[in-house]
């Protein structure tokens, strides 16, 4: 048996693959938290696990390895949920899918370059603080504008600052214009998403989305669906919900493709991904179902205030780990990332409990 640190009390536990003692509780709740805000936002997770477990104090290259098993195992539940809903477009789903297996495999062997030089923990924690940070003012800047653009009321529907670009991306012809398939002939590589409301979109513009979003994932851990569900709403013009269900089915693939890699390292600590796994099923139902009745716009400014306090947490623990007589600073990153996801948990269960009151007396 592995003797347990020093500093380990009765509320901690030792996780020997990682060899980090953390409170049981904080996963508990991490995985509670992260399975609300999946099936509301569309995301597997990993900008709240993997920016969590850095807080947590779990080491940089174990948080990856131990967030893409953990965002494989949530988004399967609430893909599960979302295809009941009609929100899941598996053809734009595995167009993506075969640009980002390859870049998985790339961005985790420059992943562990990192690590044998020693940068992983710094490289991974500053492209995250500025990934997300960028991330999160976009959304509030959109909601801002589109706010504006509609008067006093809240923009509705799936009115995005970026129409304009999302006209001009489908509309973009990108040779090869036709190519030849065995059994299949010559087949066009203009294809039509009708699930996604889309006529005509060239087959290359998912596919090269797809190669950016699993450069992400493989690097970050996150399985990039926190870049690729506004991708998909903001660039390629796909409706809100439907790139929420087609997010979680790109990130089961990415997830479980990337835990493969990184099991196969042994970078993964499966008592961790247990235990925040089974807080996340009970949460994924709550988030899935609010979807429906929450507004496109409302939702995308949500995840906004969600992203900007994921980069805050990890800015914060990225200071306290550096700086001598800063390490309180990691406990304001526990607060911050918790209280925040936390508190945007509630409120999405408050708007799925409003608006179902508000059909319960519609209907009578």
């Amino acid at each position: 048996m592995i003797p347990l640190p020093a500093e380990a009390t009765s509320s901690r536990m030792l996780f020997p693959n990682a060899d980090v003692v953390v409170n049981p509780v904080l996963l508990l709740l991490l995985g509670l938290i992260v399975g609300t805000l999946g099936g509301f936002f569309g995301v597997g997770g990993g900008f709240l696990i993997t920016g969590g477990l850095l807080v947590f104090g779990v080491p940089p290259i174990f948080a990856v390895g131990t967030g893409l098993t953990l965002i494989m195992g949530s988004s399967i539940i609430n893909m599960l949920k979302h295809r009941g809903l009609g929100n899941v477009d598996f053809k734009l789903g595995i167009i993506m899918v075969c640009g980002t297996v390859p870049a998985v495999f790339f961005a985790e062997r420059l992943n562990s370059t990192l690590e044998a030089a020693g940068l992983a923990g710094p490289v991974i924690r500053y492209v995250y603080v500025t990934v997300l940070f960028l991330l999160g003012a976009f959304l509030i800047y959109d909601y801002i504008k589109t706010r504006r653009r509609a008067g006093s009321a809240a923009p509705s529907g799936e009115n995005v600052s970026t129409a304009q670009l999302t006209r001009r991306v489908q509309a973009m012809r990108i040779p090869p214009h036709s190519i030849w398939l065995p059994g299949l002939g010559v087949r066009s590589t203009y294809i039509a998403l009708p699930v996604s409301g889309i006529e005509r979109i060239s087959v290359f513009v998912p596919f090269l989305v797809g190669v950016g979003i699993g450069f992400f994932a493989g690097l970050l851990g996150a399985g990039g669906g926190f870049i690729l569900m506004p991708v998909l709403v903001f660039v390629v013009g796909i409706p809100t919900t439907v790139a929420i269900g087609t997010d979680l089915f790109q990130v089961i693939i990415t997830g479980s493709f990337g835990t493969f890699v990184y099991a196969v390292g042994d970078q993964v600590d499966p008592l961790m991904a247990i235990i925040i796994l089974a807080a996340a099923s009970a949460g994924s139902q709550i988030g899935a179902t609010a979807t429906r009745f929450v507004d496109p716009g409302r939702i995308r400014i949500l995840y906004g205030i969600t992203v900007l306090s994921g980069c805050a947490a990890v800015a914060l623990e990225q200071v306290a780990s550096t700086s001598e007589g800063l390490e309180f600073l990691g406990d304001i990153a526990a607060f911050v990332l918790l209280g925040v996801s936390g508190t945007m948990g509630l409120v999405i269960a408050g708007l799925l409990v409003r608006a179902l009151l508000r059909r319960s007396a519609a209907s009578h």
